[in-house]
């Protein structure tokens, strides 16, 4: 009798996402277990080249990331969204820009999550122009009361020099947090808006947030040069 054709079975998968959960030793350990994971046939299992993918970015080798994301044939979002975060993280911020628009090309509507990623990587470059786009397609996907999509947009407007246009965002949030409060001062304080600033952390203090030693150096810096012996 002729034996069956011998396919990648679903144990095969779980053995080699042991071995991922139980960590790489070093990232030529990672490559061997990819090869493996090709080896086997299970190179349209997103789940375990999400995994590698996460790993490769641990080790902060972006080159091989994207040699493994582009031999992958159809990257679904949660891919998408690991390499856009990855490569904020590793501070690859045009890169991530790029990686944005191709998802978008390919159809992609983002989650709120990728969002967070892009807006650093835009208030990182300066780039308000795709910031306001992305602004945009926020509002129309109804992630516009995100508080943490929204605090992304505070910081990319006050990094970028419009205290006013941040000011109004962080007016939506629905409850401010430190990272916020943070943005928004430091944005005041980055035009030269030192009054503005020294109000918003009076008003910071009213509430049961403690400001981070940054913020604090920041306020006393903005006293110093206002000469306001009473903040």
């Amino acid at each position: 009798m002729l034996s069956r054709p011998t396919y990648p079975s679903m144990s095969k998968g779980l053995e080699i996402k042991k071995l991922i959960l139980q960590g790489f030793n070093s990232f030529t350990h990672l490559k061997h277990v990819h090869a493996h994971i090709l080896r086997l046939g299970l190179y349209h299992d997103n789940y375990l080249l999400n995994m590698i993918l996460r790993y490769c970015f641990d080790f902060s080798d972006t080159n091989y990331t994207r040699l493994v994301f582009h031999q992958i044939k159809q990257p679904n979002i949660f891919l998408w969204n690991t390499m856009i975060r990855g490569l904020v993280s590793n501070d690859c911020f045009d890169d991530a820009v790029e990686f944005y628009s191709l998802m978008r090309s390919e159809g992609f509507l983002p989650s709120n999550f990728p969002f967070l990623f892009v807006l650093k990587a835009c208030a990182k470059l300066l780039d308000l122009q795709l910031g306001v786009k992305i602004h945009t397609l926020v509002v129309k996907a109804g992630f516009d009361y995100d508080v943490f999509v929204q605090t992304s947009l505070v910081c990319l407007y006050a990094k970028c020099g419009f205290s006013e246009d941040a000011h109004k965002v962080f007016g939506d949030i629905p409850e401010e947090n430190i990272v916020s409060w943070t943005a928004i001062i430091s944005g005041y304080i980055g035009v030269g808006k030192s009054r503005e600033a020294i109000d918003m952390f009076r008003r910071l203090l009213e509430t049961n947030l403690v400001p981070d030693s940054f913020t604090v150096v920041r306020v006393l810096s903005a006293c110093t040069q206002l000469g306001d012996k009473n903040c």
